[in-house]
């Protein structure tokens, strides 16, 4: 009977995903370090960035990051349509900006007038707006939805001005 219940238990917690052994490792958001890299993937993919900009004592980041993001970047959806990455404003280490400057993350917020976080902002390969700035967690029972509407904002105004190809 105990080994009925043991079997029973372990075949219920593998139903739920505890006991995946084949579980990949978890998805995490990539830190940006050189904008130029990402400007670089984004203009050869035709691909508007999205930048997460955050903060480690931000509960709210971790909800956008760990309930948004990265269930974006797990699905596959996404990678041809937004490159998705994160600023850490918590972070000491500089970041090589567009032109190749080093530039400290809080520096990097100020450009784009950044006061809260989270915030997404949608840009193109030179670091030019595409849509509007996401600030803060907004209903969450929507957020999914308006950061989609975000990437197809962006995308479309990337493809509209991008040059005719012959």
């Amino acid at each position: 009977m105990l080994l009925r219940m043991i079997l029973l238990v372990l075949v219920l917690l593998h139903g739920s995903g505890v006991l995946w052994a084949g579980e990949a490792e978890p998805i995490t958001i990539r830190q940006v370090t050189d904008l130029r890299d990402e400007a670089r993937q984004a203009a050869h993919g035709g691909l508007p960035i999205l930048l997460m900009f955050s903060a480690d004592h931000c509960p709210f980041c971790h909800t956008v990051e760990d309930d948004f993001l990265e269930p974006m970047v797990r699905s596959g959806d996404y990678e041809q349509k937004v490159l998705i990455r994160k600023i850490d404003l918590d972070s000491i280490e500089a970041i090589r900006d567009f032109n190749g400057d080093s530039i400290e993350p809080g520096e990097l917020a100020r450009r784009y007038e950044i006061y809260v976080t989270p915030t997404l902002v949608y840009i193109d390969s030179r670091g030019r707006q595409l849509a509007g700035k996401m600030v803060g967690l907004m209903t969450p029972d929507f957020y999914g939805g308006y950061i989609d509407e975000a990437i197809d904002t962006a995308l479309a105004r990337l493809r509209r001005n991008r040059p005719e190809t012959p």
